[in-house]
């Protein structure tokens, strides 16, 4: 008998180690696919956020650069804003007793000389179709050239009136404009290709690569380019010809491009190669250390042989009966503020936001004139219409008794189309609160809309209802739903 009960508590203890060790098993091995999917995650996220990001800044710094070579065009063409100089060319003194005005050729060559010593040009002349030259013109363009400028130019232009030009016979540290002026004479100016340094962010940041290519991929000017950069420039070229701009990644780097000028493009890559495996390696620290402290609770709980697993426990984060509008469901009070504040903190380089304030201009009238009950149905029914709008991926609640508050995201890599999305949105928005109306026809519910935009009038929340505040009290003075921006009033308020 003692026999069979030794067999029998044997056999129970051997089932419950067996059960220990799969049931641990099981553990590590979910855990272990824990790991590598939170992996995963972390580097797929980090790699959208650095796509993100990249694209954004090389949009900018695209508009950057097309921006200082309109400028340098707007400088170059001086010398065409007169008349006098702009028709200067043989075909004018043909029947002259000279060839050339000596006095009006010397005039335009002083005024060239002066516009080249101002703006640090190397090159800067009026060039005709004899290749008469009046100007300036260095002796590394007339070896690059071969003393044959105006034909070589020619060639170059074909049947364009102006052209941004580099890379003649290989050399890409001059940056030509040339511009046809008729069809005897051409204006031409250069500089060195590194005057565009100060477009481009300072070098300190070494993951952040910058290169300003032509069409083939040939440099003409790049910051801390690397072999993650020539890998990325090789990539994007596959790209360039679904249009600009363009975006791509890897578990190396994310990179961007963009068209500028006529025939180059600017490249941004985002090198983190070095950030991943730094990301790895606090990952592999982190599974070992838990995947120990899975191996102790594992054979803590076989020695113990209880197969009892402790009960789960829900964290489950739910707002204080406090913090929520009874009457509409929406959140107030600090819950509203601290949920603001924490996605403006959390907002990635980019973003754009509208904080607006909504508020019921009639309020008064309609409490005095039908009660609390025809109060409570316009607050209900101004909720309704901005959870239509804004309920879904957005944040909105009350701020006061008659005051709604919404954060709306309208984030787009082009921030001319984020703004037009906002402007869109908020006059369909206007629209409905226009339409809004008490049961039994007891009259219009009037609304006011102010509102400011994240980043462009602050990035801070404080600030941002201020502006909101003063915006939708300029709202109210008007007798239809009309948003008013805190931008707007503040052009307005300059212009008086």
């Amino acid at each position: 008998m003692n026999s069979k009960k030794a067999k029998a508590v044997s056999a129970v203890a051997s089932a419950r180690r067996r059960m220990g060790i799969i049931s641990g098993t099981i553990i590590i091995l979910a855990f272990a696919a824990a790991v590598i999917v939170a992996v995963y995650f972390v580097l797929d996220q980090n790699t959208t956020m650095s796509r993100q990001n990249v694209y954004t800044m090389n949009s900018q710094l695209a508009n950057s650069i097309q921006s200082r070579l309109d400028k340098m065009e707007e400088i170059t063409t001086r010398v065409i804003q007169s008349d006098s100089y702009k028709k200067f060319d043989e075909s004018v003194y043909k029947n002259s007793s000279r060839k050339y005005d000596i006095r009006m050729e010397n005039e335009v060559k002083e005024f060239m000389l002066y516009m080249s010593t101002t703006d640090n040009y190397n090159d800067f002349f009026l060039l005709y179709d004899d290749n008469h030259i009046v100007g300036r013109v260095s002796n590394a363009t007339n070896s690059s050239f071969e003393n044959n400028i105006y034909s070589k130019l020619s060639t170059y232009l074909k049947d364009r009136q102006k052209l941004w030009l580099t890379g003649v016979k290989g050399d890409y540290d001059r940056l030509y404009f040339v511009r046809r002026l008729n069809s005897g004479t051409i204006l031409a100016g250069s500089i060195f290709t590194n005057v565009m340094k100060s477009v481009f962010p300072e070098d300190d940041a070494k993951h952040l690569s910058f290169i300003l290519v032509d069409d083939g991929g040939n440099e003409i000017f790049s910051v801390n380019r690397s072999s993650v950069t020539d890998e990325a420039v090789k990539n994007l070229k596959s790209e360039w010809s679904n249009g600009e701009p363009v975006a791509v990644d890897s578990l190396k780097y994310a990179a961007s491009s963009s068209r500028c000028g006529s025939n180059w493009h600017v490249i941004s890559v985002s090198d983190f190669s070095a950030r991943n495996s730094r990301y790895l390696r606090i990952l592999i620290y982190c599974a070992s250390i838990l995947g120990v402290s899975v191996v102790i609770v594992f054979f803590v709980g076989l020695l113990l042989s209880s197969s009892k697993m402790p009960d789960n426990i829900i964290y489950r984060g739910q707002y204080s009966t406090e913090s929520i509008d009874k009457l509409t469901g929406l959140i107030m009070n600090e819950a509203l503020e601290n949920v603001i504040v924490d996605k403006i903190d959390r907002c990635i380089n980019g973003t754009t936001m509208v904080f607006m304030l909504v508020s019921i201009k009639n309020y008064g009238l309609i409490n005095e004139n039908y009660g609390e009950n025809a109060v409570d149905e316009a607050l209900v029914k101004v909720s309704a219409v901005l959870r239509e709008f804004y309920g879904k991926k957005n944040t909105m609640g009350k701020t006061g008794e008659n005051e709604f508050a919404v954060l709306a995201d309208f984030t787009d890599f082009d921030l001319f189309k984020a703004h037009d999305r906002i402007k869109d949105n908020i006059r369909q928005l206007e629209g409905e609160l226009d339409e809004l109306e008490l049961e039994n026809e007891r009259g219009r519910i009037m609304c006011a809309v102010g509102a400011a935009i994240y980043p462009d009038d602050s990035d801070d929340y404080d600030v941002l209802y201020e502006q909101a505040k003063i915006s939708l009290e300029d709202s109210m003075k008007t007798r239809a739903c009309k948003c008013r921006f805190y931008k707007d009033i503040s052009k307005e308020n300059k212009d008086k």
